[in-house]
């Protein structure tokens, strides 16, 4: 085994060939079995020297016994298991680091970092996600062997940067983690965002050719009593924040970003419960002709009747109903009811038998499949003729794909039901595009009818789309007329209707019906 010729080994004692780290084991283990008088017997895993200077691992078993003449018979057993400890090695590291860039993985790098945060002073540990920019365009354009060169190219210049002491790992994807020690002390943590951002925007030169590649970096710091969970936890939102920002850029967590986050995800599941329960009613604002001043319909705007926080306004729940995609569930519930509330009202209230539903429509909810089929069955079901629905369509959600967008506003205009354009003013949209939708209506967006009549360009953006509208035979409607001055500048200039709280606020139907119940 140890390539000794027999004379070399004979008289030699046993520590003159083990290596020299592993002598106080061998010296412990034999000194507790002897000390142990039933044991006389021991195995230990060693390394012995080979006469080349080299080492292999050996499992030795060990019983002795004392002779009558005081000394001892030793009998060794001594088996090669350095083929076994090498495969073990191989298995141990394999569990622990990532095969394509080998460095830590996720469960390896926590192991660490629960380390380095127990020896560390609180704010001592800063701990940084980093997560390159578009990755999976380049998996899926160039393939996956081009994307496995990236992130080894940029693994390297991760490590090239950080210190020794310093932690790197891989997360899975192209997410990388670091934790850096002594922030306070020796380094800041920006800075060395800054250059690791500015390391992986540099070109890397593949087989195919360079490549460039951004990063999105979030920086979260210890505080007393944080924990590893904690820490990746905040580092990856601030990271998702960087992103939001634009990406190809550094932030710093911040305990306002996670109250906010935290609210956000209670919002959102308090929202979907608030759906199960009907929590969510339609609110009703009239639309006014200015021409006579009547009422001629309402506009059906969401509210929360919240069990604790109370009525709480679209503007707190239906941007978080579009991320998580209740919009659609939200959306359809507002049509029945606003349609099933119509059909009560023209049942029962003589005063509102001739009126009209306007009802808001997201994207998500005109882009879906069974869009027109809902719209369809709402009527039937309600028995509201579709002459009395309009559905208002953002300028905005009209832009992101017009020829979809077309194509959805045809067939729903073959329904029967009145489109019009919401908002508009805000979305730049294209006069051709606007002259090819099947539309009949478009609403001034209420920031240009707040400065009507006081400040000049407000007015000249006002009167120039009431005159587009009606070149092109639309109606139009001002949103967010609040004052005597703004509503006799719409009718000087034409415009047909508006909406606003000069003719009332959003009311449940309660009290639309008390209003209009002896009309």
């Amino acid at each position: 085994m140890l390539g000794y010729e027999r004379h070399d080994l004979v008289g030699r004692s046993v520590e003159s060939i083990t290596h020299p780290d592993d002598w106080l084991d061998n010296r412990a283990t034999l000194q507790a079995a002897l000390t142990d008088g039933g044991k006389r017997s021991y195995r230990l895993d060693k390394r012995y020297l080979r006469v080349d200077g080299s080492s292999l691992w050996a499992r030795t078993s060990v019983a002795f016994d004392a002779e009558p003449d005081g000394s001892w018979l030793v009998i060794s057993h001594v088996q090669d298991v350095t083929a076994e400890r090498v495969s073990a090695a191989r298995l141990e590291w394999a569990a622990s680091h990532d095969e394509l860039t080998r460095l830590p993985n996720r469960f390896h790098f926590i192991e660490q970092l629960d380390g380095q945060l127990a020896q560390g002073r609180p704010g001592s540990v800063a701990v940084m996600f980093i997560d390159l920019d578009n990755f999976k365009v380049i998996n899926d354009s160039l393939g996956h062997d081009v994307g496995d060169e990236l992130l080894r190219g940029m693994s390297e210049r991760l490590r090239a940067r950080l210190r020794e002491s310093d932690l790197l790992g891989r997360f899975g994807g192209d997410e990388f983690i670091v934790a850096i020690a002594d922030v306070d002390a020796s380094i800041s943590a920006v800075d060395l965002a800054e250059r690791l951002r500015e390391d992986i925007a540099r070109p890397l030169q593949t087989a195919t050719g360079e490549l460039f590649v951004s990063a999105s970096i979030g920086i979260a710091y210890s505080i007393a009593g944080s924990s590893t969970a904690d820490l990746l936890r905040d580092a990856d939102a601030a990271m998702y924040r960087a992103k939001a920002r634009g990406r190809d850029c550094v932030e710093v967590f911040a305990q306002a970003t996670h109250d906010s986050t935290v609210m956000k995800l209670r919002t959102s599941n308090e929202l979907r419960h608030g759906l199960e329960r009907s929590e969510i009613i339609p609110y009703f604002q009239p639309i006014v002709s200015l021409d006579t001043g009547m009422v001629t319909g309402f506009e059906s705007l969401a509210r929360w009747r919240h069990p604790d926080r109370g009525l709480v306004t679209p503007d707190q729940f239906l941007p978080l109903a579009e991320e998580t995609g209740l919009i659609k569930e939200l959306g359809a519930s507002m049509l029945r009811s606003s349609l099933g509330q119509l059909a009560s009202w023209r049942e029962r209230i003589p005063a509102l038998a001739g009126f009209t539903m306007a009802v808001n429509v997201s994207v998500r909810q005109l882009m879906s499949r069974d869009f027109r089929d809902l719209v369809a069955e709402a009527l039937a079901v309600t028995g509201m003729p579709a002459e009395s629905l309009t559905l208002e369509i953002t300028e905005t959600a009209l832009m992101n794909d017009t020829k979809a967008a077309g194509q959805v506003l045809r067939q729903l205009r073959s329904l029967g039901v009145h489109l019009a354009v919401d908002d508009f003013g805000t979305g730049y949209s294209s006069l051709t595009y606007l002259k090819r939708f099947p539309v009949e209506t478009i609403k001034v967006d209420r920031s240009f009818v707040s400065g009507l009549g006081i400040d000049a360009e407000d007015t000249s953006i006002v009167d120039a789309v009431i005159k587009l509208g009606h070149s092109l035979g639309l109606t139009v409607v001002a949103e967010g007329v609040e004052t005597p001055l703004q509503l006799t500048r719409l009718r000087d200039l034409g415009c047909e209707f508006g909406q606003g709280y000069l003719f009332g606020r959003p009311q449940p139907a309660e009290l639309i019906e008390l209003a209009y119940a002896h009309a």
